[in-house]
């Protein structure tokens, strides 16, 4: 595929953004997970891309408007009471989007650009000592629920036994 100019990327991001739609993560290219160094390297990359003075002059006002986005977006992100601020909405509304997708279209999957029911764009990866606890969790309540099963289960077939034993007795007497 050959690559793209800037101004058809400048047009292509501009076009595809609304402003309903805007994820700052998404339009600086870089994880939910970033650090300061990696997002500030992601909008000085961005903005030499971008900037206005380097795209055609037709092209200029929807460079603007992007370079006006990826501001908004580093100031958010490099402020850190901004970003948990914003991370809670971005959250949310990813979910919803999810729910959105999931029941209204898009039953594709995550490798198909489709939903992703599992929200691993916003996981972290598990410490060492999380994935042990969990598993220890999960062999807990996979203990439990046998346990729950076996008793229920031997009620049942003692209760059979027991109806059967009463039936037979009922019949002998009578």
């Amino acid at each position: 595929m050959p690559p793209r100019s800037t101004s058809e990327s400048t047009n292509r991001q501009a076009a595809s953004r609304s402003p309903d739609a805007d994820n700052y993560y998404q339009l600086l290219s870089v994880p939910y997970t970033a650090g300061a160094a990696e997002i500030t390297k992601a909008y000085r990359e961005a903005m030499k891309r971008f900037h206005p003075d380097r795209v055609r002059p037709d092209q200029r006002p929807a460079a603007e408007e992007l370079c006006k986005d990826l501001n908004r977006a580093y100031r958010t992100l490099s402020n850190p009471v901004e970003r948990v601020a914003y991370d809670r909405t971005v959250r949310d509304q990813e979910v919803q989007d999810q729910i959105m997708r999931r029941y209204v279209g898009g039953f594709a999957g995550p490798e198909s650009g489709g939903v992703d029911p599992f929200a691993q764009a916003l996981k972290r990866n598990l410490t060492p000592e999380e994935r042990a606890d969990r598993q220890k969790s999960e062999r807990s309540a996979m203990i439990s629920l046998l346990s729950i099963f076996l008793v229920v289960a031997l009620g049942g077939i003692g209760l059979i036994l027991i109806a059967a034993l009463v039936s037979f007795a009922v019949r002998q007497v009578f």
